[in-house]
This record gives C-alpha cells, structure tokens and sequence, in this order.
C-alpha cells in the first residue's frame, strides 16, 4: 500500500511539473487559468496522499480551504477575463497564415447572394422599400 501511494504522490509532483510550464508558456490567459485548476486539484490531491501515508485526518480542513480556494479563484478570473476571439488566442504557422490570407474575399469578388438587391419583379432596389415601412 505505500508502495501505491508513494507512485501516486510522484505522479502528482511530476505532473505539477508539467503544469507549470503550461502556466509559464500560456499561450493566453484562460490557458493559465485551467493550469491553475489543474496545480489546486493537485495540491488536493497531495494532500490527500500525505493523509492516507501518515494517518492523520486533521488535515481535512486544508482540503476544505484549498478546494474553495480553486474554485473561487476560478470564478473570478473566468468572470474578470475578456471574451478573446478565435484569432487573437492561436497561434499560427506560416502555411496556416498564408492560406489564411487566400481564403479572405477581396472587395472586386463576386457578392455571395447576387440577386440580394434585386426585387420579385428583377428590378434592383436599395434594400428595403419605403412604402412598406409606412404600412
């Protein structure tokens, strides 16, 4: 049983490793975020593994604090974080920028609905009619 404890606790310390450098690198600030979840729910989980080695349940209050401490440390920056569009948070290589750059419409391309501006009877208008609104 130590044997399996003692597994799970490097396991938990190597991956708090792991997640600190995702803290570190980003790319954005929510990736930070879920790298903080991650490193709390670790530290639980040490926590836990400490109890189950040593016998000792006086620590269950520390469970207590830092599990709150988790989640309202992710509330806050989930509800004071900025909504980030799809482009600001990736990051792309050079072939993913270039095809990119084809895909965007150039303003002399063919309009998507070509008969948007064109009424029942083919005659074009401006897009909405006068009369009608008065009606």
């Amino acid at each position: 049983m130590t044997a399996v404890l003692s597994v799970c606790f490097a396991v938990l310390v190597v991956s708090m490793g792991i997640v600190l450098v995702r803290l570190e690198r980003g790319p954005s600030n929510l990736d930070r975020a879920v790298a903080l979840d991650v490193i709390t729910a670790a530290s639980v989980g040490i926590v836990v593994v400490l109890m189950a080695i040593t016998g000792r349940v006086d620590l269950l209050p520390l469970l207590v604090v830092l599990a709150s401490v988790g989640f309202i440390g992710s509330t806050t920056i989930a509800r004071f974080s900025r909504a980030e569009s799809i482009g600001e948070s990736q990051l792309l290589s050079a072939e993913e920028a270039a095809r990119a750059d084809e895909i965007e419409l150039a303003d002399d391309d063919e309009p998507v609905h070509a008969d948007a501006d064109q009424d029942d009877s083919g005659v074009a208008t401006d897009g909405f009619d006068l009369q009608e609104e008065t009606r």
